[in-house]
């Protein structure tokens, strides 16, 4: 296929460049030091737990840690779906418009190539780069985690750390996508850059402080507060918390972070209380719920994924150059 020659080529081009290596090592460092603290924390966690297992008061016992749960750091922590996206921009901002920038574009479509093995080519390469990036950030951390804290790994935790590393792909896809449509439209590469930037910002920063505001517009806050005693949380800041919740959706960086959420057996849209009466654990999802309980956002990042791929190969195949 001619496009796996433009991708073996794209392929040494972006892994070669200085703007890819210093990205990728900063998101390296970043990982390795958020990586520390979510080991710390996992390891605090357990002493924790150990230390009321010991004590004959079990009233308020702590749940006993997961392996999973010194990950949270590379969501929360480090703010993977902000740094991860910007370097699935700094990858694809100028896979066209670069192009147009060093005066190469009509010299590459006079090729015996179609304008779709181009883009396809192009858009393969961006995903393999990033595959391996996103591997190389969870190969880091697990090491890291598990060398600190000597947690035995089981196979249904290996699975789920192999799926967020699934999810972790499918979103810098998307981002990926966004910087490829983006540098079509654009002729210059600094304005799909800035353009990119910019809607990375409003996703990851702007979006969830809107939820806040929306969802406090749309209801009002009742007298009962958040929580009220042996009911759990009040109606109103459950549907507030929903709202939220929906709208952080609408973002790629949202839909990625619920996904995380899930896979480390969470419910994000859930809101926790402390019970405090010895009910003891609440039993864990298995991967197959949590999976399901997943398949939403895992549609809309599915479908963000096509439809900004769609655009951008429509735009390049029949765009005058």
């Amino acid at each position: 296929m001619k496009a796996l020659t433009v991708a073996r080529k794209e392929i040494a081009d972006q892994m070669s460049s200085n703007k890819f290596l210093v990205v990728f090592g900063l998101l390296l460092l970043l990982t390795a030091a958020t990586s520390f603290q979510g080991a710390k924390s996992y390891q605090d966690s357990m002493d924790r737990f150990q230390e009321a297992q010991n004590s004959e008061n079990r009233i308020y016992a702590p749940d006993k840690p997961s392996v999973l749960d010194a990950f949270n750091t590379l969501t929360r922590g480090v703010n993977f779906p902000l740094v991860g996206g910007l370097l699935a921009l700094i990858l694809s901002f100028n896979t066209v418009s670069g192009e147009r920038d060093r005066n190469t574009l009509k010299l590459l479509t006079s090729y015996p190539l179609h304008r779709d093995s181009i883009i396809n080519g192009k858009f393969m390469a961006g995903i393999f780069t990033l595959t391996l990036a996103s591997a190389a950030s969870f190969l880091t951390a697990s090491g890291i985690i598990i060398s600190l804290t000597g947690a035995t790994v089981t196979a249904e935790a290996a699975t789920r750390i192999v799926l967020m590393l699934g999810g972790t792909v499918l979103y810098m896809s998307v981002m990926y996508g966004l910087g490829t449509l983006l540098s079509t439209l654009f002729k210059r590469s600094s304005s799909a850059l800035m353009g990119g930037v910019l809607i990375l910002t409003t996703f990851g920063l702007i979006v969830p402080q809107m939820s806040f505001f929306v969802a406090d517009l749309m209801v009002e806050e009742s007298d009962e507060g958040v929580s009220t005693p042996g009911q759990g949380v009040s109606e109103s800041f459950k549907k507030r918390m929903d709202i939220q919740s929906s709208i952080r959706k609408a973002a790629p960086s949202g839909s990625y972070t619920h996904f995380m959420s899930y896979m480390m057996g969470q419910d994000p849209t859930e809101i926790s209380v402390s019970r405090g009466n010895g009910d003891g654990p609440k039993s864990e999802p298995s991967i197959g719920e949590s999976l399901n309980s997943s398949l939403g956002v895992l549609g809309l990042l599915f479908g963000e994924l096509v439809a900004l791929f769609g655009a951008s190969y429509v735009l390049f195949t029949r765009q005058e150059i």
